[in-house]
């Protein structure tokens, strides 16, 4: 059962025995005025009883208690009601559908259509057509007026139809119910396909950022026109690349970040000096995936510094701004047009922007020619 159905399942239960009870009790309080004074004593114990019955079932109901004795002991009830006629029901009353006896049997007819299932709605009703028609009779008799019963029979039938017309009504807003939980589950599966697909397609963006970071900038390094790379750091790079390629980083946890940036810096054949500007000098824990972004984009800054800049320096700063960290990498190198880059390659900007905002983090590549390159990486949730 879905929210929706199991929604309209609770309105009906909590709330059409309270609205029988509001009906019954209130058609029988009404109709004693019209009774004849002699008549009044045992019309209104009868009228009593009706009252008091009607305020206990809701309470039974709700409580789920035996529902067989239940039904039983209301049909029981309502059956004497209807045979009552004759002592609740004025003799100058001039139509049986004007009764207070049909107008509450009516509406308990409508109840069970929608507080029970259907074949027990459909016995319920015919039950009490039964009874009210026999009521009927036992009225005419008492009150010496052959024949008057029949003209109960098209009001008892009109009881029958609006039975029949609310158990239309409540299929047919109970398969509305099931056709909107089906239609929000299919949506919610519909999203989590969606962010499967979103997360593979991040974990993809992240394998090919790595392999660009590492194996292909080591490639590129070792295959430049007049490189002087000596083939044993060349052999020990690549060998520190592979096990960048077959490690599995962890999604869950916490990281040392000035761990991971001092273990990131010594891969690279340049001098990195590391500053902290942070309380203390001891460990800098971060959430896993956000310490390695901003390791992997410091270290794609300093490749940036080996291939590009011309220096062999570069100064990592590390502090705090509010409660998140403050990654710079800045080298006094020769700098680059940053929005020359072509767009068709990834470049330092668009490798370390993607790479932060993918655990909700900013990066910013600020460089001119002649004047260096700083790059500034925030995670703002430390």
């Amino acid at each position: 059962m879905g929210p929706t159905e199991r929604e309209f399942t609770g309105f009906v239960r909590r709330h059409v025995p309270r609205f029988r009870a509001v009906i019954v009790a209130s058609s029988a309080l009404l109709a004693l005025p019209a009774l004849p004074v002699a008549d009044l004593p045992v019309a209104g114990a009868i009228a009593a009883a009706a009252v008091g019955w009607s305020l206990l079932h809701p309470a039974w109901f709700a409580s789920g208690r035996r529902p067989r004795t239940l039904l039983a002991a209301d049909l029981a009830v309502l059956t004497a009601l209807c045979l009552t006629q004759a002592l609740t029901v004025p003799a100058t009353q001039p139509s049986h559908g004007s009764t207070w006896i049909l107008v509450a049997v009516s509406f308990v007819a409508v109840a069970y259509q929608f507080t029970h299932r259907p074949l027990t709605g459909a016995l319920v009703a015919a039950h009490l057509a039964a009874a009210d028609l026999a009521g009927a009779v036992v009225a005419a008799a008492v009150h010496d007026r052959p024949g008057a019963w029949a003209a109960a029979l098209p009001n008892i039938g009109w009881l029958l139809v609006q039975a029949a017309m609310s158990r239309g009504l409540h299929t047919v807003v109970h398969r509305r119910s099931r056709a909107a939980d089906a239609a929000a589950a299919e949506a919610a599966a519909a999203r989590r396909s969606l962010r499967v697909a979103e997360a593979r397609r991040a974990a993809e963006r992240t394998h090919l950022a790595t392999l660009h970071d590492t194996a292909c900038a080591t490639l590129l390094m070792a295959s430049l026109p007049g490189a002087s790379v000596r083939p044993e750091v060349v052999r020990a790079q690549a060998g520190r690349d592979l096990d960048r390629l077959t490690a599995e980083e962890r999604s869950a946890g916490q990281a040392d970040l000035r761990e991971e940036l001092i273990r990131e810096a010594a891969r690279h054949p340049l001098r990195a000096e590391l500053r902290w500007h942070v309380h203390g000098q001891g460990r800098v824990p971060l959430w896993r995936p956000a310490a390695v972004a901003l390791r992997d984009s410091c270290g794609e800054a300093l490749r940036n510094v080996v291939r590009h800049a011309g220096v062999d320096r570069a100064v990592i700063t590390v502090g705090r701004r509010g409660d998140g960290v403050v990654v710079t990498v800045e080298d006094g190198g020769r700098g680059f047009d940053v929005a020359a880059v072509p767009g068709h390659k990834q470049g330092l900007a668009r490798s370390v922007v993607e790479r932060m905002r993918a655990v909700g983090g900013h990066a910013a590549v600020v460089s001119r020619p002649g004047e260096g390159t700083r790059v500034r990486l925030e995670w703002p949730r430390a």
